[in-house]
C-alpha cells in the first residue's frame, strides 16, 4: 500500500460547510461542470469558477465564485441530469421531505414541481429497460418511481423498506439497464420492466451503490461493510469501523470516502488497499468528473467543512519517477515475496506448537497427561431445532475423548451483538460437545462458519478445526410437534404440474428438518405437512394435491410470499397466479387507506389555511410600516396580529409535520402489504397486482385493492 504522499491535483475551499451524501455535479450551461451541494437546512450553494448565474442564486459574500439558492423547505436530496429530451444542458433535482423540484438553472425556469407524498430520500437520474428517456429516479421510504422532464410518473413501484441508494445497471446482461435499489431492510432489489427479478440479501442497511464494469458493482452497508458483486455473486468485502459516504471506480480500482475523511483506493478482484489518503474534516462526498475539463475524470472529494480535493485516477507505481520504477520490484514479485513470508511465519508457529506437544508426550511426570491430538481426531457439526427454547442448537463435538475448549462462530445477521459469537465455558464445564444457540431473525440461508479449538482440558495447545454449515432458508421450521391445533384460515393457493418427488425435494434443500421429508409409497400423488415456526410459535401447513394444487397455510403474508417465490425459483417458473385469503391483511389494508385518504384531507385544509395566514402577514407588514409614520397604536396593532398570525403559522407547521409523519407510517403500512400481496405472485401476473394496485391507491378504491389482493387484479 502507498502511504499518503500523494499530492491533490486541484484544492479549493467552498466557504461553507456541506451536507454530507447532498452533492452532485451538473453542466447547467452544458458545457462547464458546477459542484451543487447543500449547505445547511435549506440553502444550496453552486461553485461556478467558469462563470456567474443568473436568476435566483444570489453571489455568495463567502466566495466570489459560489452562488447561494435558497429554498422554502429542507433539502433532502440533491441530482442533475439531462432531462429534457432536446437540450444537452443538465437540469437540477431538488428533494425536500415531500416535494420534487425540478430546476433549470441557467434559464432559471421550474421544468416541474410535484408532490411526494411518499416522502424523498434519493434522486438520480438515467434510464433502464423500455424507459429509453433519461427519467428522474426518485427512491421514498416505501417506494420507488420514475419521472419524466414534464413530471409525470413513467412508473412505480414499492418496496419492503426505505430507499437509500438507486443506480442503472445491466445486471442480467441483455443489453438494457436495470434498476438496482438498495433498502435499509438489508437488500439490494433488481427491477426490470417494473419487475423485480433478484433480491440479494446483506447484513445491514444498504447506504450507496456504485457501477465498477459491465458485469460487477459495487456496495456499501450502514455497519461499514463494502464489497462487489460479479453477475449476483459476491466477490469480496471488507468491514470498516467507519461508514462509506460514498463508492466510485476509479483507474482500475474501487475509490471509497468514509465518514472520517478517510479515502482509500482497493484492488477490484481482492479488495487490497492500494492508496489511502486522508482529508482534514470529515467526508461529505466524492463524485467522479473532469471537474478541470482536460478530458479525463478526476476523482472529486469533499469534505464536510467545504475543502474540495481533486485527486487523478489511481495507477501503480505514480508516485515514483521513471528510473527508481526499474529498481523496484514488480507487483507479481512483491506477492511471491509476501505469501513466501507468510508461510514461513505460520510454520515457524506450528513448529513451535509441535515440539511443545511431543515434549508433553515424552514427559515422565505421571500428573502431567499428554497433550498430543490423536490422528484421528475429527470435529463433528450438526444443527438440531429446540422448540422449548425456540431457537436452533448449534452442536459442535469431536468423535473421541477431546473437548472444545473454545468456538468461533462466525454468521450474517443471527447475533444481536454482531456477525461473531465466542463460548469458551469454564474448565469444569469442559465436555467433547459444546452448544451454540442460533435464532435467525429473516428467512434467507445462512453459512456458518465454525472455528473450534480442540485438544486435552490439561493442554496448553490446542488445535484449530475450521467448518461451514448452511441453514437452509427456512431453517427456523421443524415437524409440528403437535397435532392438536386449530388450523389456521389464512391461505394462498395456486396449481403447478409437478411430481410430488421433486417437491419433496424442494422442502429438503429449503427447511432444516430431523429426517429427510420421503414419500411413503411411489404411488403417492399428494403430500401434507404441518410445520411449527421456533421463531413466534406460529403453525405453517403446506398441501399438495393430486390434481396439481397448491395451498400454503400460514397467517403470515410475507412467509407466504417468500414460499411462492422460493418453489417458483426452483421449479423455474416464469409466470403463476395464485388466490388469497387473508382476512387481517385485508383489514389492515382497509384501515390504512383510511387513514391515507383522512391525512390527505386534512393536508389539503392545512395547506390552504397556511396560505391564506401567509397572504394576511404579507399584507399588514406594509400596512404596520405606514402606521409608523402617522399612529404608532396603529402600528402596534398590526404587529400584534402579525405575532398571532405567525404563531398560529407555528402551530399550523407542527400540526402539518405530524400529520406528514403519519402519513408515511401508514403508506409505509399500504406498500408493505402490496408488495407482499405481489409477491405471492410471479412473472406478469405479479407485475400486474403492482400496476393495478397503483391506479387504485390513485382512485381511492378501497375495494379494488381488497381483489387485488385476493385474486391478484381489480
Amino acid at each position: 500500500m502507498q502511504i499518503s504522499t500523494v499530492q491533490p491535483v486541484f484544492k479549493l475551499e467552498l466557504n461553507h460547510k456541506v451536507t454530507p451524501n447532498i452533492v452532485t455535479i451538473a453542466k447547467y450551461d452544458g458545457t462547464h461542470p458546477c459542484l451543487t451541494a447543500c449547505a445547511g437546512y435549506d440553502k444550496i450553494i453552486i461553485h461556478h469558477p467558469h462563470g456567474g448565474l443568473a436568476g435566483r442564486a444570489q453571489r455568495s459574500q463567502a466566495h466570489g465564485e459560489v452562488s447561494e439558492l435558497n429554498l422554502s423547505q429542507a433539502v433532502i436530496a440533491l441530482a442533475a441530469g439531462q432531462l429534457r429530451p432536446d437540450s444537452n444542458k443538465d437540469m437540477l433535482l431538488i428533494g425536500s421531505p415531500t416535494q420534487i423540484l425540478a430546476y433549470d438553472v441557467h434559464d432559471n425556469t421550474d421544468l416541474f414541481f410535484r408532490e411526494a407524498s411518499d416522502g424523498v430520500n434519493v434522486i438520480t437520474t438515467g434510464s433502464f429497460g423500455k424507459y429509453t428517456e433519461t427519467l428522474a429516479l426518485v427512491g421514498g421510504n416505501s417506494s420507488v418511481h420514475g419521472l419524466d422532464w414534464e413530471g409525470n410518473e413513467i412508473f412505480w413501484n414499492v418496496v419492503s423498506g426505505k430507499v437509500c441508494a438507486i443506480i442503472t445497471f445491466d445486471y442480467d446482461k441483455d443489453g438494457e439497464n436495470e434498476l438496482l435499489i438498495g433498502c435499509d431492510d438489508s437488500y439490494i432489489r433488481v427491477l426490470k420492466n417494473n419487475q423485480f427479478i433478484a433480491e440479494l440479501t446483506e447484513t445491514g442497511p444498504v447506504l450507496c451503490l456504485t457501477p465498477v464494469n459491465e458485469v460487477r458493482f459495487a456496495y456499501g452497508l450502514a455497519n461499514g461493510t463494502i464489497g462487489i458483486y460479479e453477475e449476483g455473486i459476491r466477490l469480496w468485502r471488507v468491514k470498516s469501523k467507519q461508514n462509506a459516504v460514498s463508492l466510485q471506480w476509479s483507474g482500475e480500482s474501487l475509490a471509497c470516502c468514509w465518514g472520517n475523511g478517510r479515502i482509500d483506493w482497493r484492488e477490484g478482484s481482492s479488495g487490497k488497499v492500494l492508496r489511502r489518503v486522508q482529508m482534514r474534516t470529515n467526508g461529505a462526498a466524492m463524485l467522479l468528473c473532469d471537474y478541470r475539463s482536460v478530458g479525463a475524470p478526476d476523482l472529486v472529494c469533499v469534505s464536510d467543512k467545504g475543502e474540495v480535493l481533486g485527486y487523478p485516477p489511481y495507477q501503480e507505481n505514480a508516485n515514483f519517477n521513471a528510473a527508481s520504477k526499474k529498481s523496484l520490484p514488480s507487483e507479481e514479485d512483491r506477492l511471491a515475496i509476501t505469501e513466501l513470508f507468510n508461510k514461513k511465519q505460520a510454520l515457524l508457529v506450528e513448529l513451535q506448537h509441535n515440539e511443545a506437544n511431543a515434549a508433553s508426550a515424552t514427559s515422565t511426570d505421571p500428573e502431567k497427561p499428554a497433550t498430543a491430538m490423536p490422528t484421528n481426531t475429527k470435529l463433528q457439526v450438526a444443527v438440531v431445532p429446540s422448540c422449548e427454547q425456540g431457537v436452533l442448537q448449534l452442536a459442535i463435538s469431536t468423535n473421541n475423548e477431546t473437548v472444545v475448549r473454545a468456538a468461533l462462530v462466525l454468521a450474517e445477521g443471527i447475533f444481536e451483538s454482531g456477525e461473531t459469537l465466542a463460548r469458551h465455558p469454564s474448565p469444569a464445564q469442559l465436555r467433547s460437545i459444546l452448544h451454540v444457540p442460533l435464532c435467525p431473525p429473516r428467512d434467507v440461508p445462512v453459512d456458518v462458519h465454525i472455528k473450534a479449538l480442540v485438544g486435552y482440558p490439561e493442554s496448553e495447545q490446542f488445535h484449530i478445526f475450521e467448518l461451514t454449515k448452511q441453514l437452509p432458508r427456512f431453517a427456523m421450521y421443524t415437524i409440528n410437534p403437535n397435532s392438536s391445533y386449530n388450523k389456521t384460515i389464512d391461505n394462498v393457493t395456486f396449481r403447478i404440474t409437478e411430481r410430488v418427488q421433486r417437491l419433496c425435494i424442494w422442502i429438503n434443500q429449503n427447511f432444516l428438518l430431523e429426517e429427510e421429508m420421503e414419500l411413503e409409497t411411489e404411488e403417492m400423488k399428494e403430500l401434507h405437512v404441518s410445520l411449527f415456526c421456533l421463531r413466534d410459535r406460529s403453525i405453517l401447513d403446506m398441501d399438495f394435491f393430486a390434481d396439481g394444487h397448491v395451498k400454503f397455510s400460514t397467517n403470515d403474508l410475507r412467509l407466504a410470499g417468500d414460499l411462492v417465490q422460493s418453489l417458483a425459483v426452483f421449479l423455474n417458473l416464469s409466470d403463476l397466479q395464485s388466490v388469497a385469503h387473508f382476512p387481517e391483511a385485508e383489514k389492515s389494508l382497509r384501515v390504512e387507506m383510511e387513514n391515507a385518504s383522512q391525512i390527505g384531507q386534512m393536508r389539503s385544509r392545512l395547506a390552504a389555511e397556511t396560505a391564506e395566514r401567509a397572504q394576511l402577514i404579507t399584507a399588514l407588514l406594509p400596512a404596520a410600516q405606514d402606521a409608523a409614520s402617522y399612529d404608532l397604536k396603529e402600528m402596534l396593532n398590526r404587529y400584534k396580529e402579525v405575532v398571532m398570525l405567525n404563531e398560529e403559522l407555528l402551530t399550523g407547521c407542527h400540526i402539518r409535520r405530524a400529520t406528514q409523519e403519519q402519513a408515511v407510517v401508514s403508506l409505509k403500512s399500504l406498500h408493505r402489504i402490496l408488495q407482499q400481496a405481489a409477491r405471492l405472485r410471479v412473472g406478469k401476473y405479479s407485475k400486474d397486482v403492482v400496476a393495478a394496485s397503483r391506479r387504485a391507491v390513485k382512485e381511492n378504491n378501497i375495494e379494488a385493492l381488497i381483489k387485488i389482493l385476493q385474486v391478484g387484479d381489480s
